[in-house]
């Protein structure tokens, strides 16, 4: 078995193994060529950094690793690992790890971050014995939207320039990788940025991407809050979407206001729920 980087894979190869490694998985799932190259965007997933495992010259398994600056630290992502079901039992992903571990030292990595599902205890023991750490529990949200609420003092409209320390003053908490500010600067351009105004101050917003159907920040100013300025975001998303699900992952499970939200004024489901885990390397 040889280990080496993904940056001569092409994205057929590496879609069909990773199918085959999640078709067994806790929570199956399946993905297309294009979801699949939408993943490698919107998680800034760097095929250079990422590493495969190779048998006789065919992939059999892989790492996908993003990296980002973020509060001066270098941050590496593990945006998902897969390993084909005749290969397991190998050792693969430890070896994928200590295979990346001398660059990432050499780059002044500080941290390494993942997501591992909540029920997968093998992969959680093996993250764990490789050093990493639950820090959090992330809760995963999908359904459909159907609210009719208005409040004619909200106006809700399209945000065509910001500054992130402006939204950041409306956060609870920090978001998970692929909410973050680095990761979403890169795909901006594909989401829609809804601000609500009272008086025509900014008061809350929200981030969407309706290629994929997925919200990834929504926040309200403290001081206007329990005042219909969330529902009203959603109410606005879901007349974009006509009836469609949508989802909103990754929600810190701290934040129970936003998880009670979601869930009872909104009508979405935690159909999933995820560890975050992290390895400090300074």
């Amino acid at each position: 078995m040889e280990i080496r980087s993904l940056e001569n894979t092409t994205t057929e190869e590496l879609l069909a193994v990773f199918n085959t490694s999640f078709s067994d998985y806790i929570v199956p799932f399946h993905l297309s060529l294009e979801q699949l190259e939408l993943k490698i965007t919107a998680d800034k997933i760097d095929m250079k950094l990422s590493v495969g495992a190779f048998e006789s010259e065919k992939l059999a398994g892989f790492i996908l690793f993003a990296e980002k600056e973020e509060n001066g630290k270098r941050i590496v992502y593990n945006a998902g690992t897969g390993v084909i079901k005749e290969c397991r039992g190998q050792g693969l992903v430890r070896k994928m790890y200590d295979y990346r571990l001398p660059l990432f030292n050499e780059r002044k990595t500080d941290v390494l971050i993942l997501e591992v599902i909540e029920g997968n205890d093998p992969a959680i023991r093996a993250y764990q014995n490789l050093g990493f750490k639950i820090v959090r529990r992330l809760l995963c949200f999908n359904g459909i939207i159907d609210l009719k609420e208005r409040n004619p003092e909200i106006v809700i409209k399209d945000i065509e320039t910001f500054q992130w320390e402006a939204l950041r003053s409306f956060w609870d908490i920090e978001p998970s990788w692929q909410s973050s500010i680095p990761v979403l600067d890169g795909i901006l351009e594909d989401c829609k940025i809804l601000g609500a105004y009272k008086d025509g101050q900014l008061i809350g917003y929200a981030i969407y991407n309706p290629e994929v159907r997925k919200l990834y920040q929504i926040a309200v100013d403290k001081n206007y809050r329990n005042q219909g300025i969330g529902t009203q975001l959603f109410s606005a998303i879901g007349e974009m979407i006509d009836g469609q699900a949508i989802s909103a992952n990754n929600v810190d499970e701290t934040s129970e206001n936003t998880a009670a939200f979601l869930g009872n004024t909104i009508g979405l489901k935690n159909w999933v729920s995820q560890f975050e885990m992290k390895r400090e390397l300074k």
